[in-house]
């Protein structure tokens, strides 16, 4: 914020960390938001939560008119912040939000940040849980063999799709496939950026090769039904298609 603007009514934090599990990040949340002496909204950009924009919205359905986005992250990533303001930009255009919006820089150069942690990880030290040669493995129980499939999915789970929603398009995929029966032919994994951010959120299905565009709940249903259920293409979906 410069001088001339208003100090924040509400804070977005924005946490980009793929493999964050859920009760960490619902323990991050609780945290920030104690602490937080403003409303505030807690965002992972990977994920199958809503993403920025549902949060955005709910900050401004409780009245925010001068939001701060905040990263989280030491450091955050370059390429993603350097991202953000457009995104931001794009959420500000569609909505027609005219209040105050501004976007933080991460805790890379913030020293009074940085000492804290220094001075954490020696405070907490003696909670370190020790290592030694015979604690595990990198090879783990039930991870030697591909689960049978006929349908391979591709849900990208990278923070410019989930921008879009990915996040929930994932879980409603799930949901779908459950719904109309055919789950267990569907071997599903989530991915990091599959690079088309502009056509998201994206699915891959293989072995046909065609990626898709699927958008909300109705794209989803008719994905399932025309494409893994009858065996079709949704042409008007399709973004990219693999030569064979």
């Amino acid at each position: 914020m410069t001088s001339e603007t208003p100090a924040p009514d509400a804070i977005l934090f924005l946490i980009s960390q793929p493999y964050l599990k859920g009760k960490r990040l619902k323990a991050l949340q609780a945290s920030l938001t104690r602490a937080c002496p403003v409303p505030c909204a807690v965002v992972r950009m990977e994920g199958r939560e809503p993403g920025p924009m549902t949060a955005l919205d709910a900050l401004v359905g409780e009245g925010a008119r001068t939001i701060v986005v905040q990263p989280v992250g030491i450091p955050f990533s370059d390429s993603l912040f350097a991202w953000l303001p457009g995104a931001l930009a794009h959420w500000q255009r569609e909505r027609g939000f005219d209040g105050n919006l501004a976007l933080a820089a991460d805790q890379i150069d913030d020293e009074a940040v940085l000492a804290a942690l220094a001075q954490s990880s020696i405070d907490r030290a003696a909670e370190a849980k020790p290592v030694t040669p015979e604690a595990g493995s990198i090879d783990g129980a039930g991870w030697d063999e591909v689960p049978a499939h006929r349908h391979h999915l591709l849900v990208c789970n990278g923070p410019r799709c989930n921008f879009r929603e990915a996040g929930p398009l994932r879980t409603v995929l799930a949901e779908e496939l459950t719904r109309q029966g055919v789950a267990r032919e569907c071997l599903v994994a989530t991915t990091g950026c599959l690079f088309p951010c502009n056509n998201g959120p994206v699915v891959a299905h293989y072995p046909a090769g065609r990626w898709y565009r699927l958008r909300d709940r109705n794209d989803v249903a008719r994905f399932v039904s025309t494409v893994l259920k009858d065996g079709e293409t949704l042409s008007q979906f399709v973004i990219h298609e693999v030569s064979q």
